[in-house]
């Protein structure tokens, strides 16, 4: 059995890689590509400072709040895993319908963990599918154990990810 294509775009911390993420995913899109998975989404601020954060289901386009808002003084945002647990649920449904390419927002501290989206991470090497995700270089020995060596390491620019991609889509099955 053929090893899936699988490509992690290697970024600094601060680095806007949600935004990149997303216009790599409406670039794919306009190609004609069938997408599945998700990418990440932050809007405005929470009473507490951070982000409003969302996964959007690049199938369907359904959003997924994963930030749950503690309420004013509280410091910091806290992932609502009900939401995260949605999301994974459209992911692996997206792994069995027709899909050309599964993006998967990123490999952070929840997959580390062994949670998050981990899994789905793997049911779609597994099925044989070209994966795209995104990893923090301080995470980026934790994703080295989970994915092993057969991985192509992308800069983060929409141009080398979308070339990526599109010759992802050309290798045979």
């Amino acid at each position: 059995m053929m090893t899936a294509p699988l490509a992690a775009i290697v970024y600094s911390s601060g680095f806007p890689i949600d935004e990149l993420m997303a216009e790599v995913a409406d670039i794919l899109k306009r190609e004609a590509v069938r997408l599945g998975g998700v990418v990440q989404h932050n809007n405005g601020d929470c009473t507490s400072g951070c982000a409003s954060m969302a996964l959007e289901d690049l199938a369907s386009g359904r959003l997924f709040p994963i930030s749950e808002d503690r309420g004013a003084g509280s410091a910091g945002c806290r992932l609502d895993a009900a939401g995260l647990a949605a999301a994974g649920a459209a992911v692996s449904g997206a792994l069995s319908g027709p899909v050309d390419l599964v993006i998967v927002n990123k490999f952070g501290k929840q997959e580390v963990l062994g949670q998050g989206l981990r899994a789905e991470i793997a049911a779609g090497v597994v099925a044989g599918l070209p994966l795209l995700t995104a990893v923090r270089d301080d995470m980026l020995a934790a994703w080295s154990q989970f994915a092993g060596e057969d991985w192509q390491r992308l800069p983060p620019e929409s141009a080398a990810v979308t070339d990526w991609a599109m010759a992802a889509l050309r290798q045979p099955a």
